[in-house]
């Protein structure tokens, strides 16, 4: 396979890459404060009890209409 280069491309190639690594330079020289806060998301997500393991047969029927917002 070959790979055919014009002026053109070499240009286009050449701006691409110098424009990357420029604004790369300029986000590490934006971010030079040291007053970052470090977070994780250890929490777990609360879920509803779907079944619970006893010896009655009963049967519940709910609804959970707030199923996106948590407490």
């Amino acid at each position: 396979m070959f790979y055919v280069f014009n002026k053109q491309k070499i240009y286009a190639y050449l701006v691409s890459v110098i424009t990357v690594i420029l604004l790369f330079c300029a986000a590490n020289s934006l971010n030079t404060t040291n007053n970052t806060v470090q977070t994780s998301s250890t929490t777990q997500k609360l879920l509803p009890i779907y079944n619970v393991d006893t010896k009655e047969k009963k049967v519940a029927f709910t609804m959970n209409c707030a199923w996106s917002q948590l407490p």
